[in-house]
C-alpha cells in the first residue's frame, strides 16, 4: 500500500512493485481515470512502464445522498446533450424534514472504473492522450463519473444540481 503518489520517485517505485507481481494499492489525485495515465507521463514514467504495471484505475467522488423521507420530483425532467446523458433525467428536490433538516442525509460515492485492457496497453504505449484513452475505455464499456452521477438521479440517489457542484459539466463530444 503507497498512501499517495506525489512525485516520480513514489511512482516509479509503486510501478516497479507492480511489476514484479506485486498487488499495489494507492492514490494519485487527478479529475478522471484516463488523466491518471497522463499525470503518471507527466511525472516522468515511460509509457511502457505504465502499459504494463497498471490493471486497474478508479476514479470516485462523494455527493450528498438524497434524503429517502423528504425528497420531491419537481415533475419536469432535465434534457442533458445526448452526449452526455441519452435520457431525460428526473429533477429532484431536496425539500428538509425531520429527518434531514436541509434535504440531504448521508453521502454517495460515485465511481468511474478504467480496467487496463490490452487495447487500451497498446494505446498508452502509442502516447495516446487522456481523451483518446477515454474515448477508448468509453467503447469498451466504461461509465464515466458524470455518467454514474445521471445514473444515481435517475435512481432518486442525488439530484443533478449536487452532480453539477461536485463533477461541473463534462464538454460534449
Amino acid at each position: 500500500m503507497v498512501g499517495e503518489i506525489r512525485d516520480a520517485e513514489t511512482a516509479e517505485i509503486a510501478l516497479k512493485a507492480a511489476q514484479t507481481g506485486h498487488l499495489v494499492l494507492s492514490t494519485l489525485h487527478t479529475n478522471s481515470t484516463s488523466e491518471t495515465l497522463t499525470r503518471l507521463q507527466q511525472m516522468g514514467i515511460a509509457r511502457w512502464m505504465i502499459s504494463s504495471a497498471l490493471s486497474l484505475v478508479i476514479a470516485q467522488r462523494l455527493v450528498r445522498k438524497l434524503c429517502p423521507h423528504c425528497r420531491r420530483n419537481a415533475g419536469s425532467a432535465v434534457d442533458l446533450p445526448h452526449s452526455l446523458w441519452p435520457r431525460p433525467l428526473p429533477r429532484w428536490q431536496a425539500a428538509g424534514c425531520e429527518h434531514c433538516y436541509h434535504g440531504y442525509y448521508g453521502r454517495l460515492a460515485l465511481f468511474e472504473v478504467l480496467p487496463v485492457t490490452p487495447g487500451l496497453r497498446q494505446g498508452i504505449v502509442q502516447g495516446l492522450n487522456a481523451i483518446e484513452i477515454e474515448s477508448l475505455a468509453r467503447a469498451a464499456g466504461m461509465m464515466t463519473l458524470f455518467e454514474s452521477g445521471c445514473q444515481a438521479i435517475e435512481q432518486g440517489l442525488t439530484s443533478l444540481e449536487e452532480v453539477v457542484r461536485v463533477l461541473g459539466i463534462p464538454h460534449g463530444d
